[in-house]
């Protein structure tokens, strides 16, 4: 597993070869937006978060690198940075590149004027690379994928979790309009769990299921949080309500075991 920051050509060796090659070179790029896009990037700057073990990564950062590289791009525009799949490091680089970044999903290409962020596209494009990186540079309105995390983690910025615990109802009418699956916020708060951010990754779980009450999942989050905050009893009611959700849950019966 790559992990920190490194140029492309770490890429193009093996093992990841394999799969960055192969994809670089099917991906036909969409000349006429393209050709838009060059005069409009001379000046911009890059950071592409990916993770060599992502299968969305696989797809998306040499079809990333092989559009900057057709509009110009030079290589010093760009910085990859490799994330980690481990429990104890998920979503961080071993340098915390990522840290204040908002980095939840992988492949993030965040696309930047002087140190100012314009937008970023996030795991997959809306409808192309091109249209999606035009859309970005030419200031036109544009929501990436995974907006209710996006909105929770900026909004954690400015405010504390004890903060916005208060707030959890308008927070969530909020969050209803933007989060398309638990999913969403599930990798959040695992994101921050993972970095020891213990309050941060509790809001996030406690919102999920005030948002997705019918998904085991968000039951499943919260036992683990439990868990690892020592609180036994409380586990156990969550697991339990994740087979009450779905019977057939084996992690939930498997926990539920291991906690008597």
């Amino acid at each position: 597993m790559l992990l920190g920051v490194h140029p492309k050509r770490s890429l193009e060796q093996a093992p990841d070869s394999e799969w960055f090659n192969k994809n670089y070179a099917a991906y036909t790029v969409d000349s006429s937006i393209a050709n838009q896009l060059t005069p409009l990037l001379g000046d911009k700057r890059f950071e592409i978060f990916m993770g060599t073990w992502c299968g969305d990564s696989r797809r998306e950062v040499p079809r990333m690198f092989k559009l900057l590289e057709y509009a110009g791009v030079k290589p010093s525009q760009i910085t990859m940075i490799a994330v980690s799949n481990l429990d104890s490091s998920y979503k961080q680089s071993p340098g915390h590149e990522e840290k204040g970044k908002n980095i939840f999903r992988v492949p993030d290409l965040i696309v930047y004027a002087g140190d100012q962020e314009l937008n970023r596209i996030v795991e997959s494009p809306l409808v192309s690379l091109e249209k999606d990186l035009l859309a970005i540079v030419s200031g036109k309105q544009y929501r990436p994928h995974y907006e209710g995390g996006l909105y929770l983690s900026k909004v954690m910025q400015l405010r504390t979790a004890a903060e916005l615990e208060k707030d959890s109802a308008a927070i969530v009418q909020q969050l209803k309009t933007i989060t398309a699956h638990s999913s969403e916020l599930n990798s959040l708060g695992h994101v921050w769990l993972a970095a020891s951010d213990t309050s941060k990754a509790l809001l996030a779980f406690r919102l999920n299921a005030m948002l997705f009450p019918g998904n085991a999942s968000v039951y499943e989050s919260l036992g683990a949080i439990s868990i690892k905050m020592g609180q036994k009893q409380k586990a156990k009611q969550y697991y339990q309500k994740a087979l009450e959700v779905e019977p057939v849950n084996q992690n939930a019966a498997k926990m539920l075991q291991q906690l008597k």
